[in-house]
């Protein structure tokens, strides 16, 4: 009893430390901030998404297929080798060329690019495809190559031009397949209502020979053995081997519980490893069936390797590592970590311009970018952090996202202090007023609810919080809740002096508070689509925003006047900020993936920076000039060199 006493006593206490921080001392490889770096690029914090891995042909090295490009990796070491960069686009498939001299990667913007093994140097880039290339596949000479979308192509490797374009019938194929003489090529895929059929295609004139029904069960996952002739088929039925030239049943699973999310065969066709959804690793032989050992337990995989050697196999997962377990023993004997797949949607520097803190998917990271150790995760349970300001005096951070809540953090510790309720949706924005006194909030809901009937049901305010000290924690009074905008809140910002809120939204329009006396100044309306961002000039006298029409508007935001004429640009803006001296304006684009850099006085393109694969989230300054963050989908932060780039134009 009095051990369920003590329990209950200090119960609180523990709940509170749950949010507390998380110290980590992970240092990840220089590689990772250095390799493969794009112009004008300092350091980048991430290595991207796992989409695909595949063993080098001796089996010594590891390609990871990411959204950003294609690492390479000493399964021994673990060390990273190179960082293949050529896809604008993440990188979703691989294969080797038979001799194992070509490595061909496919995009999710269609495109396919030849690298050579040993080098890593581009040999060419095939270009057709309207969307992401799902699956490749080498003939036996090397000098064909099939892929799929939504058609399957016949690439001629030696004038790099398509053969052939096939029109399958299968929504999803899982293996391409030529024939030894290569004047067939087999297709194997999913034509949907459960249908698994096989494909066969004259490779001469791209017709059609005929179609095979394989099987009708519920298959999501398959792999075809190295030699062409078995497919094992899984997903919500069990685990089968398919002789795909007689189309016969070899054998079925009839002991284990099924569920299979990955299979993958052994180089000489024997075994197969396989992946579940209560994910463990499983070792399979294959004739006769059985199932040898379960060798491995993780979480959340997302993809599957198993070495040409036979010696080891590879799974990466979710949360952002690739582990490699020695199959005889079932040890694992390496950990790859560094690819988490969150997307970071916020950033803000620290004073000294040496940390930057990166809001993500259920917590809050710190990074000494300049070492590449993560120095704090604030854990934020259950919440996408979408964004993310320092007090004046940087003692304090404020978070907001997808919790409905603002929460305030010791930006030393890390310690929590406070939440801050009152909003029914997911909050957007927040930003600390210069004096630290004041917090303002924005949200609204993106995705609509179906209970929500009309846009009065669904809460676009703008909140104001009173900060005040408690005897633990920080109390937020709310003074005010702002109801001009009709649709959600993207952004709010509160001028240098303090006196004045200002608040953008997807109902095209800003809206402007004077902060002494509550009451609504103006809306500003010169935007076409919705306001994504705005900034103050450091001096306090211009107000920038920045709109899904591709324009961006310089405002004497006190009267409500244009200071210059809309400046145009190469697509959505998704953020924008000003130099600490005012003298830049930079802004991020969604087509391009790109970061503009401007004058900050008359509009004119200075620089773009290139190298992100996916929608840029947030453009941040370092308080000293000279470093600029652009944080992506693709889950990195590329830090620019923008104190150099800008002096030596």
């Amino acid at each position: 009893m009095k051990i369920l006493n003590l329990i209950l006593t200090f119960l609180p206490l523990i709940a509170t430390l749950y949010l507390f921080v998380s110290f980590s001392t992970t240092t990840f490889s220089q590689e990772h901030f250095q390799l493969s770096l794009p112009a004008g690029a300092k350091s980048r914090i991430g290595k991207g998404e796992i989409h695909q891995l595949k063993y080098f042909p001796n089996s010594k090295r590891i390609a990871v297929a990411t959204s950003i490009g294609i690492w390479v990796y000493d399964v021994k070491t673990g060390d990273a080798l190179d960082l293949l960069i050529g896809h604008t686009s993440p990188v979703k498939s691989m294969v080797f060329s038979p001799d194992g001299e070509t490595l061909a990667t496919g995009g999710e913007n269609g495109t396919i690019i030849l690298w050579e093994t040993n080098s890593g140097k581009h040999k060419a880039t095939l270009k057709g495809h309207k969307s992401y290339v799902e699956m490749l596949g080498f003939s036996p000479s090397g000098k064909m190559l099939a892929s799929f979308n939504s058609k399957v192509f016949i690439w001629d490797l030696t004038s790099g031009e398509v053969k052939h374009t096939i029109q399958s019938d299968a929504s999803t194929i899982f293996a391409l397949v030529f024939s030894p003489d290569e004047k067939v090529l087999k297709t194997i895929g999913d034509w949907g209502d459960n249908e698994f059929y096989i494909e066969y295609w004259d490779v001469q004139s791209g017709e059609s020979i005929k179609d095979v029904l394989l099987n009708d069960e519920n298959y999501t996952v398959a792999s075809l053995s190295p030699d062409g002739k078995t497919l094992a088929c899984a997903g919500d039925s069990p685990l089968q081997f398919w002789n795909i030239e007689t189309t016969e049943q070899l054998s079925i699973d009839t002991e284990s519980e099924g569920q299979f999310d990955y299979v993958e065969f052994s180089t000489d066709g024997s075994h197969l490893v396989a992946a579940d959804a209560w994910n463990y690793l499983s070792l399979w032989q294959v004739s006769p069936m059985q199932l040898m050992k379960n060798f491995a337990h993780g979480k959340d995989y997302n993809s599957l390797a198993y070495a040409p050697d036979g010696k080891t196999v590879a799974a990466g997962n979710d949360n952002g590592s690739v582990n490699i377990w020695d199959v005889t023993t079932g040890k694992r004997i390496q950990t790859i970590p560094g690819h988490p797949s969150k997307r970071i949607h916020t950033a803000a520097f620290s004073t000294d311009s040496s940390t930057v803190t990166i809001g993500t998917k259920s917590e809050l990271q710190i990074w000494n970018w300049q070492t590449g150790e993560l120095d704090k995760t604030i854990p934020e349970p259950r919440c996408d952090v979408y964004s993310v300001s320092y007090s004046q005096d940087k003692n304090l951070i404020a978070t907001a996202g997808s919790s409905k809540k603002a929460r305030i953090w010791d930006a030393q510790t890390g310690r929590f202090l406070g939440s801050f309720v009152g909003h029914k949706d997911n909050i957007y924005a927040v930003d600390f007023s210069p004096d630290g006194r004041l917090l303002a909030t924005g949200g609204g809901q993106k995705r609509r609810r179906p209970e929500l009937k009309n846009g009065s049901d669904r809460d676009n305010s703008v909140c104001l919080w009173d900060i005040r000290r408690g005897e633990l924690y920080l109390i937020g009074e709310r003074l005010a809740a702002f109801t001009e905008h009709t649709d959600w809140v993207n952004a709010v910002a509160f001028s240098p002096d303090g006196k004045t809120l200002v608040s953008c939204g997807q109902d095209k329009t800003i809206q402007l508070w004077e902060i002494q006396s509550l009451k609504h100044l103006r809306t500003l309306a010169g935007h076409e689509d919705s306001v994504n961002a705005i900034a103050f000039s450091p001096d306090g006298k211009t107000l920038v925003s920045g709109s899904t029409d591709g324009t961006i508007l310089l405002w004497h935001y006190n009267i409500g006047e244009l200071i210059l004429p809309p400046i145009e640009v190469t697509g959505q803006v998704t953020s924008l900020n000003y130099s600490p001296d005012g003298s830049l304006l930079v802004c991020s684009t969604y087509y391009d993936h790109a970061v503009h850099v401007l004058d900050a006085k008359t509009g004119e393109s200075l620089y773009t920076y290139t190298g992100h694969t996916g929608r840029i989230n947030a453009v941040v300054f370092s308080p000293d000039g000279k470093t600029l963050a652009s944080v992506s989908n693709d889950c990195t932060v590329l830090m620019w060199d923008i104190q150099n780039t800008v002096a030596n134009r």
